[in-house]
Formats: structure tokens, sequence, C-alpha cells
């Protein structure tokens, strides 16, 4: 199935990746310690610097916005609704890894990609990834998942800062939310672990 077009209206107006991932933490301080301090530290410009060097092409400023608040997360299924957060590190191993296994000679490449040049992954697990993608084309910030068996797919989610507030909303306000495709609202276990999915 061919990926089409993302519809194309008025672009919402979306706060700061930073004052989203202030009211997650605040909301993780209070209701899921636990899974707050699964999130690392931020990551240094320089690591970010260093990693976009590597890439050779510069990080979608949502993403690097994000990774100034939390340089990924190391639980073991994710803090957040979207599997286990990267790290720097993490982000350009992952996308290394991709891009050796990668053919761009691949004939379904055009209609049904499995990988992107340009696209950037964000978090995963098991050979599955969300990614945002970097490039200049009509897909640009968006995010998606690239499954390591079948093609990937766009989420409908126009950058990751508009998919963090969709996150804060969930966890502040039970899920309620006006956007389609609405993150539901977390659960907290009695040992303190967080759970977006049951």
């Amino acid at each position: 199935m061919m990926m089409q077009p993302p519809r194309r209206g008025i672009d919402p107006v979306v706060p700061a990746v930073t004052m989203s991932w202030r009211r997650i933490d605040a909301w993780l301080s209070r209701y899921a310690p636990k899974a707050l301090a699964e999130l690392r530290p931020p990551a240094s410009w320089q690591s970010i610097q260093e990693a976009e060097s590597r890439l050779g092409f510069p990080l979608p400023a949502d993403l690097r916005e994000s990774l100034r608040c939390h340089d990924g997360d190391t639980s073991l299924l994710g803090v957040l609704p979207c599997r286990k957060l990267y790290s720097v590190s993490e982000i350009i191993d992952v996308r290394e890894t991709r891009m050796e296994i990668w053919e761009s000679d691949d004939p379904d490449q055009a209609e049904s990609p499995w990988w992107g040049t340009k696209w950037v992954p964000i978090s995963g697990s098991d050979g599955d990834d969300h990614f945002i993608d970097a490039g200049e084309g009509m897909w640009q910030n968006h995010l998606g998942d690239a499954v390591h068996d079948d093609q990937a797919c766009f989420l409908g989610w126009p950058s990751l800062g508009s998919w963090l507030h969709e996150v804060a909303e969930a966890m502040e306000h039970h899920g309620k939310s006006s956007w389609f495709g609405a993150v539901t609202a977390p659960k907290v276990d009695s040992s303190g672990d967080i759970d977006w999915w049951n």
C-alpha cells in the first residue's frame, strides 16, 4: 500500500517541547516516580552536535529540544507510549544498523518503504522503531513506525512536539482529547510501573 501524503490544513498551535516535558515530568513525579527515575538526564549540546555530524544532517528541532530535556530512558518497555525512548548514542546506533540492512535498490522502497534515508529513530524495541522524518518532503517532521519485518507507515502526528503535547494532555486529563487518534490515559500499578497499553 502506497503511503498517502499528509493532510494539510491549518497547522495546530503546539506548545514548546520543553513545556510538554515539564508537564510530563510533573505528572510522573506525582503519580509514577519510579518511571520518572527511568528518564535519563538531558543530553549535552556536544553529543547532539556529534550525532548530527555522524548523520550528515541536522536533527529535527523538536527532537533536539526533547533530547535536551531527557536523553532517552532506561526502561524496559518505555516510560511513554512509544516503546523505549532512545538516547543520542542509541539513535545513531539504531539508524546505522537500519542503513546497513536497508536496500536502496529494492523496487518495493518506492511504494512501501521499509526505511528512509532521512528517517531518525526516536524509540523502539526488538527491531521495531518509531522515527521522525528529517527530510524536506511532504512528510517532514512527521512521526512514523518502522517495524522490522514489514513496511513502515506514518502515524498521523505532524511533529514530536504535537505528540508530546498529547501525552501530557492524556496524563493530566485522562485521555479526553480533541485530537484524532488520541493517546489513552496511563495507569500506574502497585509496584509503580507505568502502563499505557492495558
